[in-house]
């Protein structure tokens, strides 16, 4: 199978965990493993995920992206994983340890080629449909 992941520092983008209880076990869980946990403001939902997930975004990109934001009628509310591992080892330890705390995040995606262009809306509503299918719609 072809490696399709992007090579940037570990990293796991968290969508609307900011200051919760979940939020702050996957901080630890993923901060263990060496991951850096960046929690991704709504300002950022309509900039590139790889963007984002490099820490490239600068306050002028920021700004942009904010003024877009304000038109978007509905800021998907559900917690959502980006995970950047640096290798094959680290997904699995990351999401072997989340289901050994129990912590779920039903929707979750790993950054790769494919999706590296894509906003954080659009990524959302792919793996919302994907999840959907896999789950039968609950």
């Amino acid at each position: 199978m072809e490696d399709r992941r992007i090579k940037v520092r570990a990293t796991v983008l968290c969508y609307n965990l900011k200051g919760t209880a979940k939020g702050r076990k996957i901080g630890l869980i993923f901060g263990f493993l060496g991951y850096r946990v960046r929690h991704v403001e709504e300002e950022e939902y309509l900039l590139p995920v790889g963007e984002v997930a490099e820490g490239r975004t600068t306050e002028s990109i920021n700004e942009e992206a904010g003024v877009k934001a304000k038109e978007i009628e509905a800021v998907f509310q559900d917690e959502m994983l980006l995970m950047c591992p640096e290798n094959e080892r680290m997904l699995d330890q990351a999401l072997q340890r989340m289901r050994k705390e129990k912590v779920q995040v039903p929707l979750k995606a790993v950054l790769t080629e494919m999706n590296k262009n894509w906003t954080s809306v659009a990524l959302h509503d792919e793996i919302m449909r994907e999840h959907e299918k896999m789950t039968g719609g609950k």
